[in-house]
């Protein structure tokens, strides 16, 4: 069967390769200038899109761009740059064409409203570019400007912050997706630029392995997103995107510091030192000729608001672009990072919650190692067609320092080798193609885990149809096979379908029902364990999960008494089949093992509002409800909230801008009761209110000479106290200063 469908896989490739070059006629090129309206100052590196391609190009240091490959037909282009307003033309190109413009600079305030109304050009919906609107899937992005202003150094700070999203420890849940599982087998999938990181034996996200330095932005896909991404995309996508260099060069730099305040109880207090959170990193970026550098380095010391729970960590970053040619781009990134920190997760109880279980050695320390190398050849053969072939390893290493004879000894070393090759072509006026294939090799040499083999092959294909009015239409499926030591192999079909439909000229409606599937991770099946006492015990029975999501929303940007507002609102539904969750093997003992459970629901609504009000306050708010049920206990499903609430205000004061961001989640009710064996006081649980608060003092909007931001922040300002997760202090009243600059 195996061989059956790899012969499928190479068919295709080569029929699909073949029918590109069908496509391949005479072009044409743009080029031109771009400056400021007034000034007449050349805008280095804005840039200029080719709506409903992936053709486009960005200005050097003289203001010029050049789009080439472009066949003869007519096109709308548009220009965007960091404060300044989009400028939007459309141009019939019969032959080589020169077009100059201006764009216009806005003030500060008019920039705030650009932000709350600007709709985002995004490529993780469809691994294409397009624009969110055409979007038929719920779909949030964060870019770096917000990113700087919180201060974030790691990804899960960032998600906890975006609408219908929650982070449990080391899991990352979408609209109820995922509960609590140790970080491991996560059903969101996590890219950076396109390539998968998710660790081959647990199949979690390494947070420190992204590099949160060059970030241009964030984009997160709702729902299911299998019939693209294949397994692990179950509840949804993150895709990390870098920053693109200009051809000026760029020395970036942040600096910060900060103090976790004593806690107001008394038997809290293990320390009269204070515990500090501290950092730094160093980037360049600069775009030479034909190559592109991108390079940063940071260190981390956080000191924590607990005793034994310190952690020391680096990364390394670095990606270089290269053309080839006008029509081919050689990528090559390169990350690595690591860290050492402390080694317990459990409270000893509620009157010592800022301290391990008395029988923690707290000489006892995780150091854990991810490095990930990546490159992709992009080739364009018109502004219809192109192609990305990537391939590329992550190899993730954890080992504690007990003895290799002690039974809390953990070790693994795991090595993914992912390599894809995908297509993009416009097949008719009103036709666009997205296909591809996968192969992912996972390796496993582990104490915890064995020496395990995991293998999936896959192919993919999308079309998307807009020749009705106003409707764009999609369609899609991927097959996925799954083979690994000591079980049957499994085939997985993805379907999916999809419609966004623009009713009025800024109101548009969209609707998709997907599947999405996660095969048992390495760590699922094969785990056998102790720690902080429990014992994790192999299942061999473990059955792929599966998924039917469900959704109907609509956007709207509208103006009410002249103020800008736009209104984002969803209904979903998923259905799940055979969702894993670790669960106790017998009742009234410590050990756990993954199980499938046969049946559950995740039904809810989520709606989002962003608005400035007055020309003076920035408004952003969102809700999220949700009713996660384990149908066959009749139940609500463990580790789930039915209540997720987060509003941010932004009020500009000449160069001093203060905001505030405000996060609710409801306490869950159901949890493993069998934990109390081991963790005490495990229904010390409430209501999570957080309340963040920061001054953004910008000295470039007085001197302009002077790219230099410090920001003083306070998180958890109320100092409010609270279990993330069962048996587990959330963190305490953190203050800091931060430097962020460039030169």
């Amino acid at each position: 069967m195996k061989k059956t469908c790899i012969k499928i896989i190479i068919w295709n490739c080569l029929l699909l390769g073949s029918f590109i070059n069908l496509f391949s006629a005479e072009s044409f090129q743009l080029q031109g200038t771009i400056s400021d309206s007034i000034s007449g100052k050349p805008l280095i590196g804005a840039l200029i899109i080719v709506a409903g391609t992936n053709n486009g190009a960005v200005t050097n240091i003289n203001g010029q761009f050049i789009i080439k490959n472009l066949a003869p037909r007519e096109y709308k282009f548009i220009a965007s740059y960091i404060g300044y307003n989009n400028f939007a033309f459309t141009k019939s190109i019969t032959k080589d064409e020169t077009f100059d413009f201006k764009m216009i600079e806005l003030n500060y305030n008019d920039q705030l409203i650009k932000s709350i109304t600007t709709r985002d050009v995004v490529v993780s919906a469809n691994k294409r570019v397009q624009a969110v609107q055409d979007v038929p899937i719920s779909m949030s992005v964060m870019d770096s400007k917000i990113l700087t202003q919180r201060g974030t150094t790691r990804l899960d700070n960032a998600l906890e912050y975006m609408p219908g999203i929650e982070v449990n420890t080391d899991n990352v849940s979408i609209r109820g997706s995922s509960g609590f599982s140790f970080g491991i087998g996560s059903r969101v999938a996590l890219l950076i630029d396109g390539f998968p990181i998710l660790s081959g034996d647990n199949g979690d996200i390494k947070f420190d392995a992204v590099p949160i330095f060059n970030i241009n932005r964030i984009e997160v896909v709702k729902g299911a997103g299998s019939a693209l991404y294949g397994t692990g995309a179950l509840g949804g996508v993150i895709n990390v995107i870098t920053t693109a260099p200009t051809e000026t060069p760029v020395f970036n730099y942040r600096a910060y510091t900060g103090i976790f305040t004593q806690p107001r109880y008394e038997q809290w207090k293990y320390t009269d030192n204070a515990r500090l959170n501290s950092g730094m990193n160093l980037g360049f970026m600069q775009k030479i000729d034909d190559l592109s550098v991108n390079l940063s380095a940071g260190y981390y010391n956080n000191q924590s608001y607990r005793y034994y729970d310190d952690s020391y960590s680096w990364n390394l970053f670095g990606k270089f672009a290269y053309k080839l040619s006008d029509f081919t781009e050689l990528t090559l990134m390169a990350n690595s990072a690591a860290e050492d920190r402390a080694d317990w997760v459990y409270w000893r109880n509620l009157d010592s919650a800022t301290l391990p279980p008395i029988s923690s050695d707290i000489s006892i320390r995780i150091n854990s190692f991810k490095h990930s190398v990546y490159s992709s050849l992009r080739h364009i053969f018109d502004d219809n067609n192109f192609l990305n072939a990537k391939a590329g390893l992550f190899i993730t290493e954890f080992s504690n320092n007990y003895t290799t004879d002690n039974p809390e000894y953990r070790q693994s070393l795991a090595t993914q080798f992912n390599t894809e090759i995908q297509g993009n072509s416009k097949v008719a006026n009103n036709l666009q193609l997205t296909y591809g294939v996968n192969y992912m090799h996972i390796n496993v040499d582990s104490k915890t885990y064995g020496i395990q083999n995991q293998q999936i092959y896959s192919f993919y294909t999308q079309a998307e149809y807009d020749g009705i009015q106003s409707m764009i239409l999609t369609a899609g499926g991927r097959f996925d096979l799954e083979s690994a030591d000591g079980i049957d192999n499994n085939l997985q079909f993805s379907p999916k379908i999809g419609m966004s439909y623009n009713l009025l000229e800024d109101f548009n409606l969209r609707a998709s029902i997907g599947n999405g599937f996660r095969v048992p991770t390495v760590a699922e099946r094969y785990a056998s364990v102790s720690f902080q006492g429990f014992k994790v015990i192999p299942n061999m029975a473990l059955l792929p999960e599966k998924s039917w999501s469900f959704e109907a929303g609509f956007n709207y940007e509208f103006k009410l008494l002249n103020m800008p507002f736009f209104v984002d609102a969803a209904l979903f539904n998923n259905e799940l089949v055979d969702l894993i969750e670790p669960s106790f093997a017998t009742s009234g003992n410590a050990e756990i093992q993954f199980k499938n459970i046969t049946s559950a629901r995740i039904n809810g609504i989520e709606l989002s509002l962003r608005t400035f009000l007055f020309n003076m306050i920035g408004l952003e708010s969102s809700i999220t409800y949700m009713n996660p049920k384990d149908l066959t206990k009749n139940e609500d499903l463990k580790y789930r909230p039915n209540y997720l609430f987060y509003n941010k205000m932004i009020l500009p004061l000449c160069f001093v801008e203060f905001q505030a961001d405000y996060r609710f989640k409801n306490r869950f009710e159901n949890v493993d009761k069998e934990l109390g064996l081991i963790v005490r006081d495990i229904d010390a649980r409430v209501d999570i209110h957080i309340l963040d608060v920061r001054a953004v003092f910008d000295i470039q909007r007085f001197c302009r000479s002077i790219p230099l931001s410090v920001t003083l922040s306070a998180n958890n300002l109320l100092d409010y106290y609270y279990a993330e997760m069962v048996g587990n202090l959330g963190s305490t009243r953190y203050i800091s200063l931060r430097i962020d600059g460039k030169f």
